[in-house]
C-alpha cells in the first residue's frame, strides 16, 4: 500500500445508511485502558453500526482482505477533549478514516513531523525507551503545539472520503476540539485500524 497517504473520494455507496445507523447507535464515553501512551477517556464513541459497508468499501480499495484491530464511529464536538498528535503504530499497519459529516468549517486530519527528532512517524515503544527522551516526546504529543510540531500535509474532511495512511504517522484530528453541539451536526468520523 503505498504512498503512505491515499485519500479516496466517494468511498462508499451506501454513505447515508452507515452515518443514520450511528446516529442511530448513540454516542458515549470510553475509558480504555491504553499503556504507555494514549488517552484513557475519549468521549462521543459508538462502536455499533454499519461497520461492513464500509469493510467492504476498504477491501476493494486496498485490492485485498484486510483484519481490523479495532473499528469506531466517533463524533467531536467543542466541548470533546483537545485532540493531541498521535501515532496509531500500536493498533496495526494501517489506518482508515472515513469522514461522515460535512461543515462550512475547515475539518480533516493534519500530519506532522516533530521538530526536535525529526521524526515523522513514532518509533516502536520498545525503540523509544532509553534511546529518545519518551516522557518529553509524550508531553509534546499531548501539547501539540507549533514549537513542538510542524504539520507535513491536511487531508480536508469531506463527506464520504476516505483517508487511508501508514498507523505510524504523526497525526491529529482538526480542529483539535471538534464543531458543533449535536450528534447531528458534529465531526463524525467511522475509523478502523488495520493490517493487510
Amino acid at each position: 500500500m503505498k504512498p503512505s497517504i491515499i485519500v479516496l473520494d466517494d468511498f462508499c455507496p451506501t454513505i447515508g445508511d452507515v452515518r443514520n445507523s450511528a446516529l442511530q447507535s448513540g454516542f458515549g464515553t470510553w475509558r480504555p485502558n491504553k499503556g504507555e501512551v494514549g488517552s484513557s477517556v475519549y468521549d462521543g464513541m459508538s462502536f455499533w453500526g454499519l461497520h461492513s459497508h464500509l469493510l467492504r468499501s476498504l477491501n476493494a480499495a486496498v485490492g485485498r482482505p484486510v483484519l481490523p484491530n479495532n473499528m469506531f464511529f466517533r463524533i467531536t464536538t467543542p466541548e470533546t477533549e483537545k485532540a493531541y498528535v498521535h501515532s496509531d503504530r500500536a493498533w496495526g499497519s494501517h489506518t482508515c478514516i472515513v469522514y461522515l459529516s460535512e461543515h462550512t468549517e475547515v475539518s480533516g486530519t493534519g500530519f506532522y513531523r516533530h521538530r526536535k527528532t525529526g521524526m515523522l512517524e513514532m518509533p516502536t515503544l520498545e525503540t523509544m525507551k532509553g534511546k529518545f527522551e519518551f516522557d518529553e516526546l509524550k508531553r509534546d504529543m499531548v501539547h501539540g503545539g507549533e514549537d513542538e510540531w510542524e504539520q507535513t500535509d491536511f487531508v480536508r474532511g469531506l463527506l464520504n472520503r476516505a483517508l487511508i495512511f501508514d498507523a505510524p504517522l504523526f497525526h491529529a484530528r482538526m480542529p483539535k476540539h471538534g464543531i458543533g453541539g449535536t450528534e447531528e451536526t458534529s465531526r463524525m468520523v467511522w475509523v478502523c485500524h488495520f493490517v493487510t
